[in-house]
């Protein structure tokens, strides 16, 4: 009985690891596979802006299934070529006049999103003074796929905005630039942290997947060891991405 309790606690061990290693395998192919944000409707609140491959830009709102409402006013010094509507109800109201664009929308628990494709030419900016419930909210304005806020309340992005944001390395974006800069400044306790962590599955290992092994005091060595230089290495990642 006490073996068989001990092969579940393993074969439970290594099912949860290969879990996790197939979700970062996931979470990875979703911030570096396409260019838009993950928007998911009833759930994503705020505004979500972006560029498509024909070099349309994307405006959506949504809510999560509560009642409020968007307003905002675009504009560019270029020209409107053309604006497609998703999710646009009868009392929502756009309205296109040279080179502005004023909107103001709803949504509610049943109206989750709505969205309008801009084709934009001859252009140097397009400026973007959203607002939600009457209200500004930078950190619900989300640009690009890694969801950057913009600085101001009313922004522009010019013509190689999206290009140039592609060229940010990674962990340069939010909301990676804001946690590793926490763990940096905490950096020793962050290496304390992780070093327990990895200590306290090291002592599952060694009752479950070494305790039966001959050479359990060398695998447990080599684990510790391996464990160290992971600290060191992530010690050394947080360095480098706060530009040492």
């Amino acid at each position: 009985m006490k073996r068989a309790g001990q092969k579940n606690l393993k074969t439970r061990l290594v099912s949860l690891v290969i879990l996790v290693f197939v979700c970062m395998l996931l979470l990875t192919g979703l911030l570096t596979s396409c260019s838009k944000p993950l928007v998911i409707p009833g759930v994503s609140l705020g505004y979500y802006i972006w560029k498509d491959s024909g070099n349309k830009i994307h405006l959506v709102w949504s809510a999560d299934r509560v009642d409020n409402n968007f307003n905002g006013i675009i504009k560019t010094d270029g020209n409107f070529d053309s604006i497609e509507k998703s999710g646009i109800e009868n009392e929502d109201n756009i309205k296109v006049t040279g080179k502005e664009i004023d909107f103001s929308a709803s949504l509610s628990a049943k109206d989750y999103a709505d969205e309008i494709i801009i084709s934009v030419s001859n252009y140097s900016f397009i400026e973007f003074d959203l607002k939600m419930d009457n209200k500004y909210d930078l950190s619900r304005i989300n640009i690009g796929k890694y969801l950057n806020n913009p600085a101001s309340e009313v922004f522009k992005i010019d013509t190689n905005y999206f290009e140039n944001l592609k060229k940010v390395p990674w962990y340069n974006n939010h909301p990676f630039v804001e946690f590793f800069h926490k763990l940096y400044v905490n950096k020793y306790l962050t290496f304390i942290y992780i070093y327990l962590i990895g200590a306290i599955i090291i002592g599952l290992l060694r009752i479950t997947r070494f305790a039966s092994n001959r050479k359990k005091g060398l695998l447990i060595g080599m684990s510790h060891t391996i464990l160290f230089l992971i600290d060191a290495g992530i010690f050394i990642m947080l360095w480098y991405a706060n530009g040492h």
